[in-house]
């Protein structure tokens, strides 16, 4: 459901355009919102893990995405919008870390990865109900009582997650663990270049299947862009597995960090210069395998978890989805930004100026690859 919230936009540029008068620049600033909000909570919902435990974190943060998915629903005005997202963001911001966490403590290094792999599968499955599914729900439905269903279904999985999930340990919180958790996370120099490369399978994934995907689609190649970008979610399906197990076959975190990272920029780069429109086979390749090679964003997962002690997994990886999500929200806005600018240009121009800000980013997020040290999958000590 997580997933479905943050990558629901994508289907509502046109009648949301239609309704509020939204331009291409505002109606990625109101996607971006969940994305702004989702960085600014991860730290303290990594807090929350760490110490209230997964259960109540996650069953609260249910609670507040469907409030703010039936505060989108009853929107009218863009402003309503705009805070029904930021509240989605908010809530959802809990799932993935007390996720990490849980596996984290439950579950040895040789399995982590793959389990990483499994859990981005079963998530990226609400990816694709984003797509498709979900343009066939608004089209039945309306926008709005799309989004009323969503709401009641996240209510519904906050009492399940409350009900079902296990109590686990709890530890108390304090201003000086804090500061020592964050200092030993900033202390550790390779989070910087594995955050690099994570932040950037993300933010081009993210961008692209939430947000621009289906606008790009119908402008330069004219087709209906919501199956394909189904393929584009089951791409990093079926990637997030293949990174997880070939990462733990190999025992070796950095050689498929850096394949798909290399993969992933090559990619970027035929579809910006490539001349279009393509056939629609070509594009189901090209997209599925976008969304594949992204699928190496469960690689990063294992390492941040080896590269610091494991009382600050939690911390660890709300610190790194910080910067991930930050980067999400930055490109999505200024991608359309661009697009605005470029609106007396033929779309095919257009969107090439614009597709150059996934491409740069897939570039930084190789060199992250290159930068990170292997970990052989142990874990800190000491």
């Amino acid at each position: 459901m997580a997933y479905v919230l943050r990558l629901s936009a994508g289907v509502l540029a046109a009648p949301l355009g239609r309704e509020f008068g939204l331009t291409a620049g505002t109606f990625g600033l109101m996607s971006s919102m969940v994305f702004y909000a989702y960085t600014l909570m991860q730290v303290p919902v990594g807090i929350l893990a760490d110490t209230a435990g997964p259960r109540l974190t996650a069953a609260w943060g249910m609670a507040a995405a469907g409030a703010g998915a039936l505060l989108f629903a009853s929107a009218g005005s863009p402003f309503l919008l705009f805070a029904g997202r930021i509240l989605m963001g908010a809530g959802v911001a809990g799932a993935f870390v007390c996720t990490m966490k849980f596996l984290a403590d439950n579950f040895e290094g040789e399995r982590f990865a793959t389990l990483s792999g499994i859990t981005s599968l079963i998530g990226n499955a609400g990816g694709m109900t984003a797509q498709a599914p979900l343009a066939l729900l608004v089209a039945a439905l309306t926008w709005r009582w799309s989004f009323v269903l969503l709401g009641c279904v996240s209510l519904l999985l906050s009492l399940l997650c409350f009900l079902v999930l296990p109590r686990g340990g709890r530890r108390s919180f304090s201003l000086p663990m804090l500061q020592k958790g964050l200092r030993n996370v900033f202390s550790t120099g390779a989070m910087y270049s594995l955050s690099l490369n994570y932040l950037a399978s993300q933010a081009c994934f993210l961008a692209l299947s939430g947000t621009w995907g289906i606008s790009y689609l119908r402008a330069v190649h004219r087709i209906d862009g919501a199956p394909l970008m189904t393929l584009l979610a089951a791409g990093v399906m079926a990637g997030a597995v293949a990174a997880g197990k070939l990462s733990d076959l190999w025992r070796s975190r950095k050689k498929p960090l850096c394949l798909f990272a290399l993969a992933h920029f090559f990619l970027w780069g035929l579809l910006v210069y490539l001349p279009g429109p393509f056939p629609r086979p070509g594009l189901a390749v090209l997209l599925g395998g976008l969304g594949f090679f992204a699928g190496a964003l469960v690689i990063p997962w294992s390492v941040a978890r080896e590269l610091n002690f494991p009382e600050h997994t939690g911390l660890s990886i709300a610190v790194m989805n910080t910067v991930a999500f930050l980067a999400v929200a930055v490109l999505t806005s200024s991608m359309g930004r661009v697009l605005d600018s470029a609106a007396a240009m033929p779309p095919a121009d257009a969107w090439r100026h614009v597709l150059l800000l996934p491409l740069a980013v897939s570039a930084a997020g190789l060199v992250g690859a290159l930068l990170t040290p292997e970990t052989f999958g142990r874990k800190k000590t000491g």
